[in-house]
């Protein structure tokens, strides 16, 4: 699997480079112009940068492998990435990872790494530490720590990652990416250093509610079962995935294996517990961002639906999500297991 490191202009909001250049200014031009200066690779460059737009949404085109992939990677989803990182830390009280990996890791790989947003925080956070952050979507900003990388690169194909290389490997939020979780892990595995831990978080999406205030056949109920239908027939096999992790990583011999699982408001219906209440916001937040996203490709390119079907249901959830009668959550899961040593008694 060949891998390229990306090398062009950081990402600012728009109203930073407007104010730059004294005028209105397309980002993405910003990019392609940066892309048509470099001669070298060119094939190679294009087929990664390159991006279709469907039903007004930027999606990436690349044919070595994004082409199953089903979600944006426009402003407004990277917008949203960035957003469910902080629900991500907010559910750990401030924290990136659960992971005892002590004070001095040494190399540090983050799979799908979105936009950066992770190997950013964890890059300062070790300044002597090496980063590395993979991903098939070039989105991510070159306005870095000096001691991080991004590679565009696909960890469903085989890892080109040395045996032992790294001190802590990172996934989160890609359950509807990956169609072989267990040579994942297996990849994940074979790069870790004896010694070294292994993390998993992502959600399950699944509604829940511990006093039945969401009907049964609630909107979102029935998004979710479309969502899950629609990704079994893309060969992404979501429904229950978080649960089993902990499970294949005992498989592979990983040990010192934890599991935490964190109740996450899905809009602020909690009402004594400012935490759980500022969770429930941006949760709220991050459905009415991305239940469009979520559904729009994968329900018209796999389940058939007509744009105009899927406008009105998204329409029907969004006034649903934002029903504090329903005392909905997720699941969040957080899987931390360590490679043990050769001779480790185990």
């Amino acid at each position: 699997m060949a891998s390229i490191t990306i090398g062009w202009g950081a990402r600012f909001d728009n109203n930073t480079i407007e104010t730059f250049l004294g005028g209105p200014f397309c980002a993405n031009f910003f990019v392609m112009s940066r892309l048509s200066l470099m001669t070298d690779t060119t094939s190679l460059r294009e087929q990664i940068y390159a991006q279709i737009v469907e039903n007004g949404r930027r999606y990436n085109a690349n044919s070595a492998g994004m082409s199953d992939y089903q979600f944006p990677v426009d402003e407004m989803e990277q917008d949203r990435l960035d957003l469910m990182h902080h629900i991500f830390k907010l559910l750990l009280h401030g924290d990136l990872y659960i992971s005892p990996i002590g004070s001095n890791p040494q190399r540090i790989l983050d799979i799908g790494t979105g936009t950066g947003i992770w190997a950013i925080e964890i890059a300062d956070r070790f300044p002597s530490a090496s980063v590395v952050g993979t991903d098939l979507a070039p989105i991510q900003p070159t306005w870095v720590p000096p001691n991080l990388e991004f590679q565009i690169d696909d960890c469903e194909g085989d890892w080109t990652f040395p045996k032992d290389s790294f001190d802590f490997i990172h996934i989160r939020y890609l359950r509807a990416a990956i169609s072989d979780w267990p040579r994942l892990y297996q990849q994940a595995y074979h790069a870790l250093r004896p010694g070294g831990y292994f993390e998993f978080q992502d959600p399950d999406l699944v509604f829940l509610t511990d006093d039945g205030s969401m009907p049964e056949d609630a909107a979102l109920r029935q998004y979710i079962n479309y969502f899950h239908a629609a990704c079994e027939k893309n060969g992404k096999h979501t429904r229950g995935q978080p649960q089993s992790v902990k499970t294949e990583l005992q498989k592979l011999g990983f040990t010192d294996i934890v599991e935490e699982v964190r109740k996450c408001p899905q809009n602020p219906w909690p009402r004594k517990d400012d935490h759980l209440k500022a969770l429930g916001r941006y949760s709220l937040l991050n459905l009415l961002d991305g239940l469009e996203g979520f559904a729009m490709k994968l329900f018209t390119g796999i389940l058939g639906w007509k744009k105009e079907e899927v406008d009105v249901f998204v329409a029907k959830l969004k006034q649903e999500s934002c029903n504090k009668n329903y005392h909905m959550y997720f699941n969040y899961y957080y899987v931390s297991g360590r490679k043990p040593f050769e001779d480790e008694d185990l």
